[in-house]
């Protein structure tokens, strides 16, 4: 008895969010008489690209499914990145980008199950990452103590500075994350004698957008 109960809210929660998650799981037939959306203007950030669309007249349709692909996919193999399930809505936003990168997105409207003709592919590039941080230098100030300096990004959106350091010549780790634009130093107390220590400096915005690394600073202890 429990556990046709289970079932049943199951399945009354799959039929009541099927705005939500059914639309993302659904495949669709064409049907070449629905309206295709055949202009629409891109707008590129560093981390989203955001669409505009004229308002759809016909009343058939319930709403837009967005493709996504890179340069060298056809666009019927582009994966559906997101569905605007109102055919009143004229926008879209997609998030999942990254800085100075190209992407191709197609559009189709949809109906009980049925899509128009996918249009043609629209390329973006979203805009390059912030330059880097123009200055760091690496101090011994004690035996087993290592000062970071560097020059404070002029990005107002820029928020925190992320440390990161090699030893001996290894692979980049991150070391710490500095708060506040104007704050320009980092003490490493985690050094040993006998050995080389390089820095880099990475700038990070306040939406999480990080600059290209820094040029690196090096000494031995």
């Amino acid at each position: 008895m429990k556990k046709s109960i289970l079932v049943l809210w199951v399945l009354s929660l799959i039929t009541f969010n099927g705005c939500g998650g059914i639309k993302g799981l659904m495949t669709y037939d064409t049907d070449p008489s629905l309206t295709t959306i055949t202009q629409v203007h891109a707008l590129p950030t560093m981390n989203s690209v955001g669409f505009e669309w004229k308002k759809i007249d016909d009343h058939r349709i319930h709403g837009v499914n967005i493709y996504r692909g890179n340069s060298s996919q056809d666009k019927e193999n582009f994966q559906r990145i997101g569905t605007v399930g109102n055919r009143y809505a004229t926008h879209f936003v997609d998030t999942h980008v990254t800085a100075d990168s190209t992407y191709r997105y197609s559009f189709s409207t949809f109906s009980f199950g049925k899509e128009s003709r996918r249009s043609e592919p629209l390329e973006v590039k979203t805009l390059a990452a912030f330059s880097a941080v123009s200055f760091v230098k690496a101090y011994k100030v004690a035996p087993s103590v290592v000062k970071l300096l560097w020059k404070p990004h002029a990005n107002p959106s820029v928020d925190s500075y992320i440390v990161e350091r090699s030893v001996n010549g290894g692979e980049w780790k991150f070391v710490s994350q500095v708060q506040g634009q104007l704050m320009a130093e980092y003490i490493d107390t985690f050094v040993r004698s006998g050995h080389t220590y390089s820095y880099r400096i990475i700038a990070q915005s306040y939406d999480k957008i990080r600059a290209y690394p820094s040029q690196p600073t090096q000494l031995t202890l």
